[in-house]
């Protein structure tokens, strides 16, 4: 699955041959096609094999306080380095577009990752960390946005001159996740 996951981020799905994936990981072409009856199978499969390990990796880390995964989750929206789990999510957002069939399964990858990061604000409106009034469903659209956004933005390769340090974009993500506080108005007195 991982082979497949970089050869497919790499070489988009038309371009990726079953046989770069059998090299990559040591198999023979007939070995992936005992498992998977065509290219279309295994990409599928490696979407849904792969979607876990997104940005909900950080989310399910339960001994981390939630503020800490808020600001995980803003920072790893800047890509540093290849990324070849987004290099798979952008191929399959755009293959989604052309081939219908690939929709409902890419939606529903895309959807898999909404509800974990709906759990981790509902969470964090529990917590008093997230603004009770802020629609959670705008918050995971505008965090699923910025992180296709600002991969396809980086891999474009016209954005190396204008990318935002770490510190820079650190500094915007904490003003960003600042927007999301409650107002000290909003939050209820604590009883002592």
């Amino acid at each position: 699955m991982d082979a497949a996951a970089v050869v497919f981020g790499e070489k988009g799905f038309e371009k990726a041959r079953v046989s770069d994936i059998a090299r990559r990981c040591g198999l023979t072409t007939g070995a992936i096609y005992a498992r998977w009856a065509n290219k279309g199978e295994l990409f599928l499969a490696v979407v849904n094999d792969v979607k876990p390990r997104r940005a909900v990796f950080v989310v399910n880390e339960s001994q981390m306080p939630t503020s800490e995964k808020f600001e995980a989750i803003g920072a790893n929206l800047l890509p540093t380095g290849p990324d070849e789990l987004r290099d798979l999510m952008l191929e399959a957002l755009v293959i989604a577009r052309r081939h219908k069939t690939f929709s409902a399964d890419v939606a529903l990858s895309l959807q898999e990752e909404a509800d974990v990061l709906s759990a981790m604000i509902n969470e964090g409106k529990a917590a008093d960390l997230v603004d009770q009034s802020l629609s959670t469903e705008a918050i995971v659209f505008c965090y699923q946005a910025l992180s296709i956004g600002t991969h396809l933005v980086t891999r474009s390769g016209t954005s190396s001159q204008r990318a935002p340090s770490s510190d820079e974009w650190n500094t915007i993500v904490k003003r960003f996740l600042g927007s999301l506080i409650p107002s000290q108005s909003d939050v209820p007195p604590i009883d002592n």
